[in-house]
């Protein structure tokens, strides 16, 4: 979840163009008012379908809201068993991010996104849902080919209830990779409601903001932690795979990370759609939008930690945290990115047995009794972020 859907494939970036039709793909694309390309076709349709009056209140609505929730590399790593009154979560392993993602944490974090949307938009549907996770832990996990149970909803159906605030910032919450204001801070109400979400314990919520002690050694592990990343072969080729760069492979997979998301300038994403690039003039332009735009113009980045990272219902619950952070961000016109590349660096040193330098740096952070799980920055930007593609539900719905 190096950014959730992250830019690997960000080029360098150029100057600004006010263009209004972007030629890709052998044809005219619409383009927003800033002329960035928008993305298009009926990989982005289950952004309108989770509120569809063809689903609304029955579980497929709960199910159509999850499929839009946050998620590693836009992996998407679940399936849904779907009955009456019983919603089962499956973690889908085969969609796993290899050497990115060792021990399934982040897949597991991405479980914990959907079943937050889940949730949230259970009211408004008519159900009261009560969840259940699977309990143990990622270490023991070593399937990589079979679906895993990971939770289930136990669905009541009610009479009314009001609806979640938040259900309506669910499909319009979208990962922001562009430049943020670095003047125009979160508010004091958006810093109380993150450090409220570790009120039952099972996370913590850590901001830092700029010019901070704290801050500093933040964005230099991110930093560092994406050179490290580079230069391990195994782990950018694994993220590499996930990324689509053409409106074909986004048709014909609905997933991964894509060039319209990506947070590229109006002319740097126009060339990008027409010129193809080197995976090395990729992952240097990856490296330089983290260490120059991203962190430099954020004024608050923070941490998600659990009393153990491994731990498979605390991953979900902090899956959970992001989620509804992000969702709560969204109604206050807020920007959020995850930046988790330190967590990456420390999975892997754990896989690779190289000891466990990133965690104790990492630590330094959280104190002794917290560990972190995940990572981001925050801010406002005047930038829209654009949609990631998504999969059908009979894609993701087991028989």
């Amino acid at each position: 979840m190096s950014q959730f859907a992250s830019n690997r494939r960000d080029i360098l970036r150029a100057g600004g163009a006010t263009l209004f039709l972007a030629f890709a793909g052998g044809k005219l694309r619409a383009a927003d008012a800033a002329g960035r390309p928008l993305p298009e076709g009926d990989a982005y349709a289950p952004w309108t379908l989770w509120n569809d009056p063809s689903i609304r209140n029955t579980p497929l609505a709960l199910v159509a809201a999850g499929v839009i929730a946050a998620n590693p590399h836009d992996t998407q790593p679940w399936l849904f068993a779907v009955g009456d009154d019983t919603i089962e979560i499956y973690a889908d392993a085969s969609r796993n991010l290899g050497a990115m993602d060792a021990c399934l944490r982040e897949l597991h974090l991405g479980l914990g996104c959907a079943i937050e949307n889940m949730l949230t938009a259970a009211g408004a549907n008519g159900y009261a849902a009560q969840l259940e996770t699977a309990p143990g832990s990622l270490i023991d996990l070593t399937e990589r080919n079979q679906p895993v149970l990971a939770a289930r909803l136990r669905l009541k159906r009610i009479a009314a209830a009001a609806p979640d605030p938040r259900a309506a910032a669910i499909p319009l919450r979208h990962t922001n990779r562009y430049a943020y204001d670095p003047a125009r801070a979160p508010t004091a109400e958006w810093r109380d409601f993150a450090r409220a979400l570790g009120a039952d314990g099972e996370v913590k919520v850590l901001l830092f903001d700029a010019g901070s002690p704290q801050r500093r050694l933040f964005d230099a592990a991110v930093v560092e932690a994406t050179e490290a990343i580079i230069a391990d072969k195994p782990m950018i080729a694994d993220s590499d795979r996930w990324f689509r760069d053409s409106a074909r492979e986004i048709d014909v997979h609905r997933d991964g990370p894509t060039l319209d998301a990506a947070g590229l300038s109006t002319f740097t994403l126009i060339f990008a759609h027409l010129f193809s690039v080197s995976a090395e003039t990729s992952h240097k332009a990856w490296l330089d939008q983290t260490r120059d735009v991203q962190l430099p113009t954020a004024p608050v980045a923070g941490l998600i930690a659990v009393r153990d990272r491994y731990d498979r219902p605390g991953a979900i619950a902090a899956g959970r945290a992001w989620q509804r952070l992000h969702l709560d961000a969204t109604l206050r016109g807020m920007a959020l990115q995850p930046l988790n590349q330190p967590i990456e660096m420390i999975d892997r040193e754990r896989q690779t047995g190289a000891g466990a330098t990133w965690a104790r740096r990492i630590a330094g952070l959280t104190g002794d009794d917290w560990q972190a799980t995940f990572s981001f920055r925050a801010g406002f930007s005047s930038t829209t972020a654009s949609p990631s593609p998504r999969r059908r539900l009979r894609d993701v719905v087991r028989s």
